[in-house]
């Protein structure tokens, strides 16, 4: 049943310019699971991240393929490190890597930031150009 939900899902972005997908569920917060679970700011500070990945997404059409960058974000906001994990080509993975270092962050919360005491939050994304 789950698979062909996320079949359905793919199949309605075919017809899609680019599109990110964020996999935060995966990486994201301190590497302290129960601190960050127990944060209902940080949950919201991540979806607002989410949303200016999408906001910043390019249309422009590069051919099929996908990207997954991961990045961190560090106690004042800022990208801090991005790197291409995975790519299909060349010209896609330079717009996912502009994406994300375009993004204007707020500092996250003042609980995860003395949780991650002095790191960087680990996050992913992928972007998927149909």
């Amino acid at each position: 049943m789950k698979a062909a939900a996320v079949f359905l899902a793919f199949l309605l972005v075919l017809d899609q310019p680019a599109t990110a997908q964020s996999i935060f569920d995966g990486l994201g917060g301190t590497g302290d699971p129960a601190r960050d679970a127990a944060s209902a700011e940080y949950d919201q500070w991540k979806r607002s991240i989410a949303r200016q990945v999408k906001e910043h997404t390019s249309l422009l059409r590069l051919g099929r393929g996908s990207v997954t960058v991961h990045f961190c974000v560090d106690s004042a906001g800022r990208v801090a490190d991005a790197q291409v994990v995975k790519t299909s080509n060349n010209e896609q993975a330079l717009l996912a890597l502009s994406t994300i270092s375009s993004l204007k962050l707020s500092p996250p919360p003042a609980a995860a930031r003395a949780a991650a005491r002095g790191k960087c939050h680990l996050f992913a994304q992928s972007f998927y150009y149909p």
